[in-house]
This record gives structure tokens, C-alpha cells and sequence, in this order.
């Protein structure tokens, strides 16, 4: 007969691992952010220290009901709730271990401080004394102690609420070779743009309004949607129904939105979507679990993103009750559709994508070609009949270099063709022509360009799939440049067939 055995983890050792779960500094700020509004806070203040020779600590201090010491023992606790356990429906929690294991992927020292019924209590987790004690031993403070801590005094004015406190950025000072303070100053700027993101709708909301302040910054929420605006287009919302885990109907609420055009935006609208440099990489679905955003500007493989389909969103609103058909992480960093209400989604999808291809194309008709090649620049015409060009961003080309790019130098590229395509020397060109004067230069080493730029391709494309590799250069064929160079097949085919045996 099997007998019972008593296995505790070991605390520094799982500790340790913990610290590594991935968090980055937003998505961990954003975590404890979601512990304020569960408290029923209206203010959350983040506070970052203002010159090199303040306490290097950061400091997310909120208005809510704060905790008792016993409430507050048992969220320091590891797995404080179970994720299977029913919540309150507006509870942004799932696994219990959000405040911890965000805030130790920070630091090395988390101190929770908590203003309830006149009474201050604190306990904090010093990873340091972990590694020494190597039990799961937290400390309770002092009075004293509590007093001494940074930005205590914003809490003791406020006479309520909760201060989270992150000290000892160890992993911060080896990444930024000591420089914490300069490290943190840009940790505060990209939050800002973060949070404007992800709780959007509650700092925009009519009712339970949130307000956040990193130092005497107040973040403004941004409208990924643009709802207001005249020439968005919107479709009428829909509701998915799906049973969870314990056989009870939910449901899911669905909402399409294709942004106008970028000329019918002003500063203040481009501002709000976040800048019209990332309405590429910002288009697809938007997951929002109950009104707080977990994951956005992707397709799910439903779709590539492509140029046209940039100004295309769906608006997705799942319970929490749902949290672990939709796979949601502890870090609420990432999900999944459930296999049940793809095919009723990819639908959505198709149709979010139609319109926003109409709209970018009703600008800008592409004029058609009679063959099926896939040529580098497009030709369009304006709704005046005359014609512009473009760099075709579908291209297999262009998504070949775009997928070996960063964003940010993805942003660059973008900005030059941006330029490249405004700036054409057309006049000059027209004369040249007419003079008969325009000729392509073409090296000697044209053809072994073009080879490679195929060689390159190729092998890309048959890494991720078992195509055979004649059918992948047959296709690339029909793109630019290699389809101005038939010569080249043959010998494309011959380096892929000696790389496959």
C-alpha cells in the first residue's frame, strides 16, 4: 500500500526559479496594478526615484480598502488562491502568486505595506534572506522600520490603501552595468506608454473611473480603437456562447473595427492609437478579460500581418471565468483561442480584413496586372485618376527582410520607403525619358545578386515547411527580381537539391 510523503519545496531554490518566469518590467507593474483596481482604488501613484541619490526604489502606492494583517499574510503567501477556485467576476487575479512573482522578477527585496482601519501593517520578502535561511520565512516589520521605508509618507497622509515596494534591483544592475537610476528612468518611460495600453478603458471610463500617476505624470489612456471617430468602421457586436470547466454557458463578446485612413487622422488620433509607426504591428485581435487588455496585435496564425490589413481590429471580451480555456499565464502576458470558436472567430477575422483592405485600397487603387507576378513597386490611382507609387510591402521580398528585422529597425526601414516613395525625382525622370536618357544599371555580379537574394529566400521558406523545394522556387520565380531572371531557376535548383542531400 502506497504510504503518504510530505515534500516541501525548497524556498530558495523555487524562489529562484520564480524570478525567472519572464515578466518584463511593464507586465510585472501591470500586475500589481490589477491587485489596486480588485481593491477598489480610484488613484494608483508609481513612483520612481527622482535623482541618483534617492533610495533606488520603486514604489506603486493605491487608495483602496488595504488589507488587515491576517489579509495581508495570506497575500504574501504563495498560491494565496487557487486558480481553479471561484472569484469575484471582477477579480483580475488568477494563480495567486502575481504579486510575488512579478515583483521578485524586479528585485530582490518586496515589501507590502497596507493602511486598514487605522491600523499599518507591512511584511516583506527579502530574497537575500531566503537564499540564508533557505525556508520560507518572511519578515514582519516594526513600526519603526515601516516609518523609515520609501514613500511611507504619501501612505500615511492618504490613511488608506496599499504601498508595494520593490528595492535591490539586482538583475537591473547587471544589465545596465550598475547604472540603476538611468536604467529606471527608462523603465518610466516606456510604462507610461504601456499602461495607457493595457488599462485603457479603465482610465477613459465613465463610471469607477481610474486615475495612474508615475511621479506627477498623470498616463492618459489611449483608444486603440478610435471608436469615436467619425470615419471608423465598426460592426455590430456579437456574442459567442462556450461552456467553462464546470459545464456553465459563458460568453464571449466580439466587435470588429477597421481605423480610417491615415490622412483623415489628426495629431490628437494618432496619438491615441499609439503612434501611426506601430498600426502595423498593432493590427489583429485584442483580448480583453474583464475590460483589462492581456494581448494584442496578433492574428493567432489566422492571418500575416500585411499592410492593407494594418487598420484592421477585433475586440475580444472574455470573462475570467474562462481563463483556462483561453490558456491565460500567470504573467496575463499571452492566450489562446479555444479549438471550439476559431472557425466563428476566423470568420470575424475575414470579414475585419475585407473592409480594411477596401478602405486602404479605395484611396489608392492598386491597377491590375494581367499576370500573377509579384513585382516590388504597385502602381496606384487616387480618387482624382492620377497615379502614385508605392513599395509593395506585400512583396515576398519585403516580408523576407521584414521577418529578419527588429521592430524597432522594422521602424527605420519604414521610415526611409516612407521617404523614398514621397520624394521620387519624378520631374527629372519624366525629362530623362523623354530624352531617352534612363537605363538600369546592371553589374556584372547582377545574377549572382539575384541568386542569392533566391538561395536566401528559399532556404528561409524551407525551414518551416515540407514543400518540395522545386514547388518553393517555382513560386519565388514569379517574384521580383528573380522573375526578370528565368536563368537563374536551374541553378537555384541544383544549390537547394545538394543542401537537401
Amino acid at each position: 500500500m502506497s504510504k503518504d510523503k510530505k515534500i516541501d519545496p525548497r524556498a530558495d531554490m523555487l524562489m529562484g526559479s520564480m524570478r525567472s518566469m519572464g515578466y518584463s518590467f511593464e507586465s510585472a507593474v501591470a500586475d500589481i496594478i490589477d491587485n489596486s483596481i480588485t481593491a477598489k482604488c480610484s488613484t494608483v501613484k508609481i513612483m520612481f526615484p527622482n535623482t541618483p541619490l534617492d533610495d533606488l526604489a520603486v514604489g506603486i502606492l493605491d487608495d483602496g480598502i488595504g488589507m488587515s494583517k491576517d489579509v495581508l499574510v495570506d497575500a504574501m503567501r504563495y498560491g494565496s488562491i487557487a486558480s481553479e477556485d471561484k472569484r469575484d467576476e471582477y477579480d483580475l487575479g488568477r494563480f495567486g502568486l502575481g504579486l510575488k512573482s512579478a515583483s521578485l522578477s524586479q528585485c530582490k527585496i518586496l515589501t507590502v505595506i497596507s493602511y486598514h482601519d487605522g491600523n499599518m501593517v507591512a511584511y516583506s520578502w527579502d530574497y537575500n534572506y531566503i537564499l540564508q535561511k533557505k525556508d520560507w520565512i518572511a519578515k514582519e516589520l516594526h513600526i519603526e522600520e515601516i516609518l523609515r521605508l520609501p514613500y511611507i509618507e504619501e501612505l500615511r497622509i492618504q490613511g488608506k490603501g496599499t504601498l508595494v515596494l520593490w528595492q535591490d534591483f539586482d538583475i537591473l544592475h547587471k544589465s545596465s552595468e550598475g547604472l540603476v537610476f538611468d536604467a529606471l528612468n527608462d523603465m518610466k518611460m516606456r510604462l507610461d506608454d504601456a499602461l495607457t495600453l493595457i488599462f485603457h478603458r479603465f482610465l477613459s471610463a465613465n463610471k469607477n473611473k481610474l486615475s495612474i500617476y508615475i511621479n506627477n505624470h498623470k498616463v492618459r489612456p489611449q483608444d486603440p480603437f478610435l471608436e469615436s471617430h467619425p470615419k471608423t468602421t465598426t460592426k455590430k457586436e456579437r456574442s459567442i456562447a462556450i461552456q467553462d470547466t464546470t459545464g456553465i454557458e459563458r460568453h464571449i463578446r466580439i466587435k470588429p473595427f477597421v481605423l480610417p485612413y491615415i490622412t483623415d487622422l489628426s495629431d490628437k488620433d494618432r496619438k491615441l492609437i499609439g503612434g501611426i509607426e506601430n498600426l502595423r504591428l498593432r493590427q489583429g485581435f485584442y483580448i480583453y478579460r474583464n475590460n483589462r487588455l492581456i494581448i494584442w496585435g496578433t492574428w493567432f496564425g489566422m492571418k500575416p500581418r500585411a499592410e492593407l490589413t494594418k487598420n484592421a481590429r477585433i475586440r475580444v471580451d472574455i470573462p475570467n471565468s474562462l481563463d483556462d480555456i483561453w490558456s491565460i499565464d500567470v504573467k496575463k502576458q499571452s492566450a489562446s483561442i479555444p479549438k471550439r470558436i476559431q472557425q466563428q472567430l476566423k470568420n470575424t477575422v475575414i470579414q475585419a480584413l475585407d473592409i480594411s483592405t477596401t478602405k486602404q485600397t479605395h484611396r489608392g487603387r492598386k491597377e491590375k496586372i494581367d499576370d500573377d507576378r509579384d513585382y516590388i513597386w504597385e502602381r496606384f490611382q487616387d480618387r482624382n485618376k492620377s497615379f502614385y507609387y508605392q513599395i509593395n510591402r506585400d512583396s515576398k521580398l519585403f516580408q523576407f527582410i521584414r521577418d529578419k528585422m527588429t521592430d524597432d529597425d522594422f521602424y527605420l526601414l519604414q521610415m526611409l520607403l516612407n521617404e523614398v516613395e514621397k520624394n521620387l525625382p519624378i520631374q527629372q525622370m519624366y525629362i530623362d525619358k523623354s530624352n531617352e536618357k534612363i537605363t538600369i544599371q546592371e553589374s556584372d555580379q547582377r545574377l549572382d545578386e539575384v541568386l542569392e537574394i533566391g538561395t536566401s529566400m528559399a532556404k528561409s521558406i524551407m525551414s518551416f515547411t515540407n514543400r518540395p523545394y522545386s514547388d518553393i522556387v517555382d513560386d519565388l520565380m514569379k517574384s521580383e527580381p528573380l522573375c526578370n531572371f528565368p536563368q537563374v531557376r536551374e541553378t537555384l535548383l541544383i544549390r537547394l537539391n545538394n543542401e537537401v542531400n
